[in-house]
């Protein structure tokens, strides 16, 4: 992935201002000696890397082949969302330490941390949103239940606080399905009262989340749709087909009463159509069979272009 280093950086550096919570962009080298990244606060983004090698001269061995964009989807998805990561472990990114092939090889990586946010909504409270004004919302912790005694504890009896081992299972998967993608999305704490992981004790719900400096495209049901980052490439953060509000795509329509339709193969699709490219068409619906039989489905997709402006 070829990218200008200094229009990337002056695309990132306007983001600090666009209410993403990230820290300076952050260049580093990569090597078998020192392959790893790591975020003090919040968490990796990584929005570039580049690959370079030194042949040794005694070897008859040519390294194994490595493009920038194979450099950059590996370190991506061994970095993004972790506060650190290592690079070179097994199934390292384009062997990374294979001495075998090589005298020195290193990653040129441009990364920055994003700062996590919290919400904590007590069991009975009213609705409460996470919002992320040009961005969109990628949750990393949800718990419903109680792991400590101090929260959401006012006015409550001592029986009610003193089981702090209490979680529902689920409960990350259950708001990352409703919300990752959205620049605004609604906890209402009775979708998480279905049932009770312990009975009699006061729960509450905590949300984890980061805001990405992403955007989001719209394909209705029969329709496609093209992106395009001009002189960037496209990284994806979401996506799926189906249908998760009553508002999207629903003129003259009304099959949309469930808004809880979710196709989870829908990311990995739209991945391998435009991770790491300039242009690519979506909206392919036979691709994703149909998750909701009667619904009136979208896909929605949440990418980011980087080392220039997308013409979308």
């Amino acid at each position: 992935m070829l990218l200008g280093q200094s229009i990337l950086f002056a695309v990132l550096q306007a983001s600090l201002f666009l209410g993403y919570g990230m820290s300076e962009i952050e260049r580093r080298f990569l090597t078998c000696a020192d392959p790893s990244l790591q975020c003090d606060y919040g968490v990796i983004m990584v929005y570039g890397v580049k690959f370079s090698t030194i042949e040794k001269l005694s070897s008859n061995e040519s390294p194994k082949a490595c493009s920038d964009t194979e450099a950059f989807n590996g370190v991506s998805n061994r970095c993004d969302g972790n506060g650190k990561c290592e690079v070179a472990t097994s199934g390292s990114v384009c062997d990374l330490c294979n001495s075998a092939h090589l005298s020195d090889i290193f990653l040129d990586v441009t990364y920055g941390c994003l700062e996590s946010k919290k919400v904590t909504t007590c069991e009975g409270a009213g609705v409460v949103h996470l919002e992320c004004g040009n961005g969109v919302v990628f949750l990393q912790k949800a718990l419903y239940g109680r792991t400590d005694s101090q929260t959401c504890s006012q006015g409550r009896p001592q029986s009610q606080l003193t089981n702090t081992k209490c979680s529902q299972e689920g409960t990350l998967a259950l708001w990352s399905q409703r919300c990752d993608g959205k620049q605004m999305c609604e906890v209402n704490m009775r979708v998480n009262q279905i049932s009770d992981p312990c009975y009699g004790t006061y729960k509450y719900l905590d949300v984890t989340y980061i805001c990405l400096p992403a955007q989001t495209s719209i394909t209705c049901e029969g329709s496609t749709s093209s992106l395009d980052c001009g002189k960037g490439v496209m990284k994806v953060f979401h996506a799926n087909y189906g249908r998760r509000d009553g508002s999207t795509c629903s003129a003259g329509r009304h099959e949309l009463s469930n808004q809880n339709c979710l196709q989870p193969k829908t990311l990995d699709i739209v991945k391998q159509w435009c991770e790491g490219k300039s242009q690519c068409t979506v909206g392919l619906d036979p691709v994703f069979g149909d998750p909701c039989y009667g619904t009136y489905k979208y896909l929605e997709v949440s990418y980011t272009c980087l080392g220039g402006t997308p013409t979308v």
